[in-house]
């Protein structure tokens, strides 16, 4: 039976409209993590990879599948309205080189062995809760983290020996330049960040403990530059030296 909050997520999914904050939220991560699960089989949807995040090396990640047909490689346009506005985020993806079955207890270097390797990357993020992002966190999670799509590079080195602190990470788009070094991302430590969903995806159900992770999943891990507004009639382009550069053309209709 689908969850009153999943038929709310679906229709406004379907109908590409935003909605208030529904009264029944989800009870517990179980829940939004089941209500992610319910959307994506409402609307027929498949699994393209997953957004991973935390804040620091010991916050709890929050997380959400990427839905299929959402993953871009190298460039997509989007549209960004002032009624139905969008927001970018920079990023750094890993992309899965080979199947690798959800075993609570596998090590990171077998998660990261498993990776075809890193790509620059740009989240699109499309709330559908009009309140957001002043809404509660499990109602965030349950809408898959506000995740509207990603865009990503081709894979620009392995996923193994790459220390953190070495990237540099920037977005331009118009007058806007960030440019952010890894001793400053908020996340820190971006390899635990794939280990921490390999051992931990029943907790979207059995289903999704059955599938694992597949070859060519992405794995976003995280923004570096927090959320920025996407100004229509410019392009986006994040770069990270050594792995790749990836741009979003934002249009207004």
């Amino acid at each position: 039976m689908t969850s009153s909050f999943a038929a709310a997520m679906i229709d406004a999914r379907s109908s590409n409209a935003r909605i208030s904050l529904p009264h029944v939220l989800p009870a517990d991560r179980a829940a939004a993590f089941a209500t992610q699960v319910e959307t994506l089989d409402g609307m027929g949807l498949g699994v393209a990879g997953f957004k991973v995040g935390a804040q620091g090396r010991s916050g709890e990640p929050s997380a959400a599948p990427l839905a299929s047909g959402t993953v871009f490689r190298d460039h997509t346009r989007i549209v960004s309205t002032r009624t139905h506005p969008l927001w970018l985020e920079a990023e750094v993806a890993m992309v899965v080189g080979r199947d690798l079955p959800c075993d609570h207890g596998t090590p990171e270097e077998e998660v990261l062995a498993a990776m075809e390797g890193l790509a620059a990357a740009i989240e699109i993020v499309e709330p559908r809760i009009l309140e957001w992002p002043n809404i509660p966190p499990l109602a965030a999670m349950a809408d898959f983290q506000a995740n509207g799509g990603a865009v990503i590079s081709a894979v620009g080195c392995p996923a193994t020996g790459v220390n953190v602190e070495d990237l540099t990470v920037t977005f331009e788009m118009g007058a806007v330049h960030v440019e952010v070094q890894g001793k400053n991302y908020p996340g820190q430590d971006m390899n635990r960040l794939p280990t921490w969903l390999v051992n931990h995806m029943a907790g979207w159900g059995p289903e999704m403990a059955a599938r694992g992770l597949k070859k060519g999943d992405v794995i976003i891990t995280g923004s570096w530059v927090g959320v920025i507004p996407a100004e229509a009639g410019e392009t986006a382009t994040v770069t990270v030296p050594g792995i790749g550069s990836v741009s979003v053309e934002i249009a207004a209709e």
